[in-house]
């Protein structure tokens, strides 16, 4: 029997290649802005939203129809252009926040403090939707939880007064990217379920011409100890020269393409496995950092790493309801008549974070 189902060539470099492609997308930030040049990351972004807008372009143009369907597709939603632009402005946020805590954290600290978006995704679907965590996701709470106390002690009793200085301006900054991030989600699926409304590929298409033009005014209204550029600084010859670097591309590059990788994954294997393959990055990431940067790995890391890990896998995992028949929001045990209560739904919309666009979290 192939491990965790992975019975073809094709599911398993689905598998290796989504864990790699994250991993690699946290370690070449965080070495970028260690050994690379001193680029801006709205510029990289910038580049990043215009690829976006291609590939969604480009769907639209083999799925939907030609030039003249998506300019009617277009005008004739103006409304919900207009709506867009608060989930877009969010997830601009959100992505220079990536870059700008990758500074103040380490890798293995950001990919562990980052897991308690799960945790704060259920808890705000269970208070605008009415859809109450089961027992196994208040344990999975409880244990992000302790993995992010443990993490950050062992940043506190390992540096001085500016150390622990910039350990709560790291626990801060941290928190907005998830509330930012899970307040983008929620909205842009909202949008996207709405009844009458326009395809996919034209939200798509609203989407990241809204994130384009977020990530210049990003750029314009920066605090100065982030963006350490002006408007005309960031977009000159010798800022986008920078793009080219070895450093850089490889992250414009997974950038662009790794909500496609993600909605291959969902499709052809579930948000189980998605969820397994997050809670094994967490290792992938704590090995690597040590490996490449000489991170320390201290007992607490190491412990905060099980935690975080045991608490990804226990919120997948269902809460068995053999005496009801019918349960709202259940799926069929697999193999038997039973009924087991489930968020697999949940998980599958915070796996896709908006990934129901043209297969990408954000840009």
């Amino acid at each position: 029997m192939a491990i965790l189902g992975l019975d073809t060539p094709y599911k398993k470099f689905l598998f290796l290649g989504y864990m790699s492609l994250w991993s690699a997308l946290r370690l070449l930030i965080y070495g970028s802005k260690k050994f690379g040049p001193a680029y801006d990351p709205t510029t990289l972004l910038v580049f990043v939203c215009f690829a976006k807008l291609g590939i969604a372009v480009g769907m639209f143009l083999r799925q939907d129809g030609g030039w003249g369907d998506l300019w009617t597709a277009v005008t004739t939603n103006n409304g919900l252009f207009l709506r867009y632009f608060l989930p877009a402005a969010s997830y601009v946020v959100y992505d220079n926040l990536t870059f700008i805590n990758l500074t103040y954290a380490d890798p293995v600290t950001y990919v562990i403090l980052m897991q308690m978006r799960l945790a704060a995704t259920g808890l705000m679907w269970s208070i605008s939707f009415g859809k109450h965590l089961n027992i196994n996701q208040w344990g999975a709470v409880l244990l992000l939880t302790i993995a992010c106390l443990l993490q950050k002690l062992h940043s506190i009793t390992d540096g001085g007064e500016s150390s622990n200085q910039t350990t709560i301006l790291s626990v801060g900054l941290i928190s907005a990217q998830i509330a930012f991030g899970v307040f983008s989600s929620v909205f842009n699926e909202v949008l996207l379920k709405e009844k009458g409304t326009a395809t996919v590929n034209v939200q798509n298409v609203f989407m990241y011409t809204h994130s384009i033009v977020c990530n210049i005014f990003w750029l314009a209204v920066c605090p100065s100890g982030w963006c350490k550029r002006s408007l005309s600084e960031a977009t000159s010859s010798v800022e986008v020269a920078k793009m080219a670097d070895p450093w850089v591309i490889p992250i414009i590059v997974i950038l662009a393409s790794i909500g496609i990788v993600t909605s291959l994954f969902i499709k052809n294997l579930d948000s189980v496995r998605k969820t397994i393959a997050s809670a094994i990055e967490i290792f992938i990431d704590t090995f690597l950092s040590f490996v490449l940067f000489g991170i320390p790995v201290g007992a607490n890391t190491v412990l905060a790493t099980l935690f975080a890990a045991g608490g990804i896998l226990l919120y997948s995992k269902p809460v068995k309801k053999p005496d009801e028949d019918h349960i709202e929001g259940s799926v069929p045990d697999e193999g038997s008549n039973r009924k087991i209560f489930s968020m697999s739904e949940l998980l599958k919309r915070e796996a896709n974070k908006g990934n129901a666009t043209t297969g990408t979290n954000n840009c």
